[in-house]
């Protein structure tokens, strides 16, 4: 796992909202850090680590709307539902690839004298269907993730945060 990028700007004699518009501005960028290897499928720690940014934006958006009264509107609860929602999609698809992991470890121990894999039925199936289902979140986040781009969502929260 990726660690957090470094916040600059911060200053303790500040107020919460002075601080939340330097804080949270850098945490969506640490969330498109990651931007660029969304469209790999096969970069599982990339997209983990994308998951992670958008967790830390979340937890510290929740933080702030709380701590510095920031308005708890139905703009703001928008912007957090998404953030919320990308979270879990991403969740999903971590899930699903640690769970072939540990199939992919089972199934290379289950040989037979010959070095065949016996792989039983169940697993087999349950193997098919985790990567049905990975591969379905990969493109329901996909999917998502170029609606929020096409319709502004980084500068709209960005301008949000600043405002």
């Amino acid at each position: 796992m990726a660690k957090a990028h470094k916040i600059t700007g911060v200053a303790p004699l500040r107020s919460y909202r002075e601080n939340a518009r330097i804080i949270l501005p850098q945490r969506l960028e640490e969330v498109y850090t990651w931007e660029p290897f969304i469209r790999d499928e096969t970069k599982r720690e990339e997209l983990h680590n994308m998951r992670i940014s958008i967790k830390r934006l979340r937890y510290t958006m929740e933080l702030f709307r709380v701590a510095s009264g920031l308005p708890a509107d139905d703009q703001y609860a928008g912007f957090l539902a998404v953030i919320v929602d990308l979270q879990e999609i991403l969740g999903d698809i971590h899930d699903a690839d640690v769970v072939l992991e540990v199939l992919a470890d089972y199934t290379s121990q289950s040989g037979n004298r010959e070095g065949q894999v016996d792989i039983p039925s169940g697993v087999a199936t349950l193997i098919a269907r985790t990567q049905e289902t990975r591969k379905a979140d990969y493109e329901t986040f996909l999917e998502k993730w170029d609606q929020l781009s096409a319709a502004g969502f980084k500068q709209e929260l960005l301008s949000f945060f600043l405002s």
